[in-house]
């Protein structure tokens, strides 16, 4: 029977079991929020040569040469010495800049990072309030910006973002490494753009389409908002109205969710060199699914990810 080896203890573990549910199981401070190795709040360092390669599968070259793995992608299949994660010496930390109220629901978030923070605008970022409890939020600013800002929906259930939401300006939060698909490829320069969200999808999917327009993109940013009555309205709407007098080359659709299934409906595409990003709910991005493909746009054009809300 394998054994997983951490302060000090050694935990018998069935051969095959979930290291994150091993970990978790006996009381030892490891987030998760996803569980599908894309949000990396389970992060769990090793140098055991029992780790499969799934485990590491989509951390960066810097991560996996200091021994990080998905601690929920990892099947135990050997002994292993396992070190957690101390957000206080493996993370950034960041000063509470401000907290301002968009909507009665959904908290504006900007803090300022202690030291330089490497990132892609629209890429999420683990915010770490203690050992035991941390979430991904999309990165809605820019990299030129005095802060990095976030869009954090407050869930009446929701132990994170209702403790966040108090937060003191002052206060000290740890950061983890930015990560995630959703960016701006200068790639795509001569693509038009189709840029859909949902909610507080709207922060990293926003922050494409500045960065795209920073960077000098031409042929055409086409961005789909779906808002319910939690907002009255979509919360970024004038600052995106103003962005697109500025831009004529931006297109926006504002709407409230009761139009979603019949805008999908309708939805085309500017071209088939189109690149479509959606960031929302995973039911909100596999609706997308079948009406992009009908659009015709082929799976290698389409960049999404689906942000877990329930108890965030």
């Amino acid at each position: 029977m394998p054994e997983v080896r951490v302060r000090g203890r050694a935990l018998p573990v069935e051969a095959g079991k979930c290291l994150l549910d091993v970990l978790q199981g006996a009381g030892l401070p490891v987030t998760s929020s996803c569980r599908a190795g894309h949000c990396q709040t389970c992060l769990v360092r090793s140098d055991s040569c029992a780790i499969p390669a799934s485990a590491r599968h989509g951390l960066g070259a810097a991560q996996r040469k200091q021994g990080w793995l998905l601690s929920c992608q990892c099947p135990v299949q050997g002994d292993l010495d396992i070190q957690l994660l101390d957000p206080a010496r493996d993370g950034t930390p960041a000063t509470v800049h401000s907290l301002d109220w968009l909507t009665p629901s959904l908290v504006r978030l900007r803090l300022v990072p202690q030291r330089a923070v490497r990132f892609a605008p629209g890429q999420h970022v683990t915010l770490w309030l203690d050992d035991r409890l941390a979430r991904p939020y999309s990165i809605a600013s820019l990299s030129g910006d005095p802060w990095l800002e976030f869009h954090v929906r407050v869930h009446s259930q929701g132990i994170f973002s209702r403790e966040i939401s108090r937060v003191d300006v002052g206060r000290i939060i740890h950061l983890g490494i930015p990560t995630g698909h959703i960016r701006f490829d200068t790639q795509w320069l001569e693509h038009p753009l189709l840029l859909l969200s949902r909610g507080s999808g709207l922060a990293p999917i926003q922050a494409v389409a500045r960065e795209a327009l920073n960077q000098g993109h031409a042929p055409g940013i086409t961005l789909w908002h779906w808002h319910s009555d939690t907002d009255d309205g979509c919360y970024l709407g004038e600052a995106l109205l103003e962005l697109q007098q500025a831009h004529p080359s931006l297109t926006l659709h504002l709407h409230h969710a009761k139009q979603l299934a019949a805008d999908l409906q309708r939805l085309h595409i500017a071209s088939r060199r189109t690149v479509a990003l959606a960031a929302g709910s995973p039911t909100f991005v596999e609706q997308l699914r079948r009406p992009l493909f009908m659009a015709g746009l082929p799976g290698r054009q389409i960049i999404d990810e689906a942000f877990a809300t329930g108890r965030a």
